[in-house]
């Protein structure tokens, strides 16, 4: 079978750079459509990118131009993506798919949670739509509950959908521990504490205006200028972000451990974050195995912004302190309160697994704590996964290909 896989940026290939080398491996024609012109910022696919599957045909899919031909053209049976309804659409290919015949058929995997996203319509031009867990799946059903009926009177959701877990934690399996710390210059042995950096570039602003770089007088002109007087008396009572990187820092002196801060350029750190860490990681550029897996890998304790790095931190059994942020800009995301609201059971709390905190009290937290107050309890992870993550088995990848392997 000849499969095509979206292969224009580097956040795709995370994703599916396991089921990428599953179809290879499984005897099947892997052929990466890469976009030239891919314009996102630090996203696009490099061929020493491509390059990790050098079994696998590139070809040029130019984000403008009709992409069923090309598909047809070259004998392909199934195109697949992350987010692939939402990705076709935004290329203004999703019309022209619908259209198809069934030589070609279309699956969407999972990343983080983003299926919840989609739009019920997805399943009228989208095969398979992949879940990580059943839960997942039927939240994003719950969720979007009257626009699914509508949809289901046409086709079947069970059907059109499958829960494989996800094909991006398979990298867990590719990553050396040991390579990994002497390419950072971290003895064997030393506890690491992750930081994964705050994404300062958002539209929301306690984070461009209080948080930023600078005094509070600069602070408060700035946010002033920008219509945002009402602020400043955040501002002055000080940098909340700044104390919780110190807080931080302490804590990594009591415990002995290095301070490793994962970054992207985008997130526009202050300097401070900067300086602060023993190790600072600015680029993304691996993507098989990709940087924050491997980072994860080695981590003892990871600190997070409700992201979805959560989900690393457990698949590859590390506690994580979720810090409760500012994020008005998240407020419309489907499932916000199962994802986002930091109740006990969710995905940013569950009890012997990710400890959720107010931004405000996580300094007090970490002071008043060392590494033998975070860790993993077995069965709580056991939870968890079954239902935010999936199986950790390393073989999402080839369940997703059984899937797409079924005869027609």
């Amino acid at each position: 079978m000849k499969i095509a896989f979206l292969a224009s940026r580097k956040g795709y290939l995370k994703v599916m750079g396991s089921l990428i080398q599953a179809a290879i491996e499984r005897g099947h024609e892997a052929i990466l459509l890469s976009d030239p012109g891919e314009r996102k910022p630090g996203e696009a696919a490099t061929s020493a990118d491509l390059a990790h599957w050098p079994a696998a045909r590139v070809l040029a899919c130019r984000r403008g131009e009709p992409l069923l031909p090309l598909l047809r053209a070259n004998g392909v049976s199934a195109l697949v993506g992350p987010s692939l309804h939402f990705v076709l659409t935004s290329m203004g290919r999703a019309p022209e798919m619908a259209t198809r015949d069934e030589a070609v058929r279309l699956y969407s995997v999972d990343y983080v949670l983003e299926t919840l996203t989609s739009e019920p319509e997805a399943y009228r031009v989208v095969d398979v739509t992949f879940y990580a867990t059943e839960f997942e799946r039927r939240l994003h059903w719950d969720l979007l509950d009257e626009r699914f009926a509508v949809v289901a009177r046409d086709v079947s959701l069970e059907a059109r959908s499958a829960v494989c877990g996800s094909t991006m934690l398979d990298q867990l399996a590719l990553v050396d521990r040991a390579a990994v710390r002497r390419r950072l210059g971290i003895v064997a042995g030393r506890p690491v504490v992750l930081l994964m950096s705050l994404k300062m570039a958002v539209p929301e602003p306690y984070r461009r205006y209080v948080w930023r770089d600078g005094s509070a007088l600069y602070r408060s002109a700035v946010a002033t200028a920008s219509g945002h007087v009402g602020l400043v008396p955040e501002i002055w009572k000080g940098n909340g972000y700044r104390d919780l990187v110190v807080a931080i820092r302490e804590f990594c002196h009591r415990s002995g451990a290095v301070l490793v801060v994962k970054s992207r350029e985008k997130n526009r750190d202050p300097r401070f974050l900067i300086r602060t860490a023993d190790v600072f990681v600015g680029s993304d550029e691996a993507v098989y195995p990709y940087t924050s897996i491997e980072l994860m890998a080695i981590a003892d304790l990871c600190v997070h912004f409700q992201s979805g790095a959560v989900l690393e931190a457990a698949a590859a059994s590390v506690p994580s302190l979720s810090v409760k942020a500012p994020q008005t800009h998240l407020h419309d995301y489907p499932g916000h309160e199962e994802v986002f609201g930091g109740r006990e059971g969710t995905l940013q709390r569950f009890a012997g697994i990710v400890w959720g905190v107010r931004h405000e009290e996580a300094p007090d937290r970490l002071r008043g704590s060392t590494l033998a107050d975070f860790k993993i309890d077995p069965e709580s992870r056991r939870r968890y996964l079954e239902r935010f993550v999936g199986a950790d088995d390393g073989r999402s990848s080839h369940r997703v290909l059984d899937v797409i392997e079924r005869p027609r």
